[in-house]
């Protein structure tokens, strides 16, 4: 079972130019440290969550990352922060500002893991990075800020770009939240549970494959007990943690930015996904990188297969790494 670790940054200015004094960030690792003669660790890996994910995640991948996996942690270092934003970390929620909490941007999220890595762990280079879902979104950012600190990329169902379909889910979910009653302008006691359960119910509305809502369930009984058990996932939720998410989120548009990508990527991608659309977001994604590989399966769970499939990317996700350490001998 993982351990969190805590490392506070103190002063830690965000892309807008706001200062928070203070910053918390949680993190667990795995796997044993390999060191050069100086003491620097030289197997670095960071597993980086999705939107609703935290250190935890990573254990969500254990046929993918673990010992004997394709990310073998009797070979890599495995470090599995929780986001920027992210209860855990500090977020609108935990640091007790609420709405005082300054709006941070991917970049933002991607330089605090940095500080952590180099300063907390002394950590000088990374032999890579797997990003899930928006996480994937801070992995690209990582190459595009920090080009010569990182050997490979995993980017596990993700884009360089939202689709305009996912743009108008996340904003439509903001929307709903700022003018519900409870939500009070943020400045609520009780977080607005009704509006958090019906953000909830619209995202499961779509993250699954159209297969899954007609084939999983047998009734429409049973079809609206399965939403009613996803709207209680939103219980844990934070009202004002979700919006500010939301709003870095809504920003993610690399556009031709990642053309300036030379990293060697493994683009890990799901047919069925109506989240990450393939055509419209992946697709471009991998003709856009200029150097990476392609591995798309089918899942049933549609978005959801990036965790609950990745096993079918096992093979792909070895070989690539192999390849990588391969060109170097």
């Amino acid at each position: 079972m993982l351990k969190p670790q805590y490392h506070i940054l103190k002063d830690f200015q965000l892309e807008s130019g706001e200062i928070l004094p203070e910053i918390k960030l949680e993190y667990a690792t795995q796997g044993n440290k390999k060191l050069d003669n100086e003491g620097n660790i030289t197997n670095a890996f960071i597993y980086l969550h999705g939107w609703s994910g935290d250190y935890t995640s990573v254990e969500n991948l254990k046929s993918v990352i673990g010992p004997g996996k394709a990310i073998d942690t009797n070979h890599f270092y495995v470090i599995s922060p929780t986001a920027l934003g992210a209860p855990g970390s500090s977020a609108p929620s935990t640091s007790g500002l609420k709405t005082d909490f300054p709006h941070y941007t991917l970049k933002d999220m991607v330089r605090a893991h940095y500080e952590l890595i180099t300063t907390k762990l002394g950590i000088k280079h990374l032999n890579g990075i797997m990003g899930t879902s928006m996480g994937g979104f801070q992995a690209l950012h990582w190459a595009i800020e920090y080009p010569d600190f990182i050997d490979f990329l995993i980017l596990n169902g993700t884009s360089h770009r939202i689709s305009n379909r996912m743009y108008g889910m996340y904003h439509l979910m903001n929307q709903m939240i700022t003018e519900d009653y409870g939500y009070m302008n943020g400045n609520y006691t009780d977080n607005p549970l009704r509006v958090m359960e019906k953000s909830s119910a619209l995202s499961f509305l779509w993250s699954l494959s159209p297969e899954n809502y007609e084939t999983c369930f047998q009734s429409r009984s049973e079809f609206l007990d399965g939403m009613g058990d996803r709207e209680k996932d939103a219980h844990e939720w934070d009202a004002n943690d979700v919006i500010w998410r939301n709003k870095a989120l809504l920003e993610h548009d690399l556009g031709d930015e990642i053309s300036k990508i030379r990293i060697p990527s493994l683009v890990v991608a799901i047919n069925q996904d109506q989240i990450v659309d393939f055509n419209f977001c992946v697709r471009p994604m991998h003709e856009g990188l200029k150097n990476s590989q392609l591995f798309n399966y089918d899942s049933i769970w549609g978005h959801y297969g990036c965790v609950r499939d990745v096993q079918k990317a096992e093979g792909a996700i070895k070989n690539f790494v192999k390849t990588i350490y391969e060109k170097e001998c």
